[in-house]
């Protein structure tokens, strides 16, 4: 991969001559790594040794640093069982989760199933009854007869309410609120 700064390096002036462009190359702009050197000033290795107690501990001291270190080891161990149980309680609270979002998924999709079969069932309804079947089924099923012309009579709602409010105001309190109801 060639830098752009490549170029600028080894080519200052276009018309440049091989003996100059050798002159020109500097090598503090090189991108070559430097040689290692080793530290001359290291310090030599020191040598193992063992070291003795040459202090005997009493009886007491030695009860004390069981007691330390009993109290030690169960400060770790409860840490521990802490730190496993915050763990198993962690996965066993992921693994419900992933199950009640499993459930909702599974519920959604029955919700649409019944959805769809109600839109279908309704279709089948509105397609199987009609005008026509209706009154076929009440004239020949209920026995029903169609309203003749004749047979109807138009109510003029206006004088109706005329009338209906001066027969009220005829008629006595008492009449009146044994018309009402009370």
């Amino acid at each position: 991969m060639i830098n752009s700064n490549d170029f600028r390096r080894y080519s200052y002036i276009a018309d440049m001559e091989t003996s100059r462009a050798v002159e020109a190359f500097s090598l503090t702009r090189s991108s070559a790594a430097p040689d290692y050197a080793p530290e001359k000033h290291a310090q030599p290795k020191k040598r193992l040794s063992v070291n003795t107690n040459s202090r005997i501990k009493s009886r007491k001291q030695l009860i004390a640093e069981q007691r330390l270190a009993r109290k030690r080891a169960a400060v770790i161990f409860v840490s521990l069982a802490l730190a496993a149980s915050m763990l198993f309680g962690m996965l066993y609270t992921y693994s419900l989760k992933n199950e009640y979002v499993r459930e909702i998924a599974n519920l959604k999709t029955e919700i649409t199933r019944e959805e769809n079969q109600t839109i279908s069932t309704n279709a089948r309804l509105e397609s199987l009854v009609t005008i026509e079947q209706i009154e076929d089924y009440a004239v020949n099923e209920l026995g029903m007869v169609k309203l003749q012309p004749e047979q109807m009579v138009y109510i003029d709602v206006e004088n109706y309410k005329e009338k209906r409010l001066t027969s009220l105001l005829e008629k006595s309190p008492a009449a009146l609120a044994e018309q009402v109801g009370k």
